[in-house]
């Protein structure tokens, strides 16, 4: 019998809205994606928590932030 889950892949892992800073294709397409270093990368997610839009949004406030200084 077929699981009614599709396993995951390093092409296509899926579940897009959370960010796994353990996973380095998740890391990867999420620095690519956000245009951010590792390190921005895992400071937003310590910030603002795992979910991709949380990220996102802290990541933009804090580039603004540091744009009009």
């Amino acid at each position: 019998m077929a699981s009614a889950y599709p396993l995951k892949t390093k092409r296509d892992y899926g579940d897009k809205t959370r960010i796994d800073m353990n996973q380095s294709y998740q890391v990867a397409y999420w620095k690519e994606r956000f245009g951010v270093t590792e390190q921005e990368l895992s400071e937003g997610v310590r910030a603002a928590g795992a979910l991709a839009r949380k990220v996102e949004t802290y990541l933009n406030l804090t580039t603004n932030s540091a744009e009009r200084h």
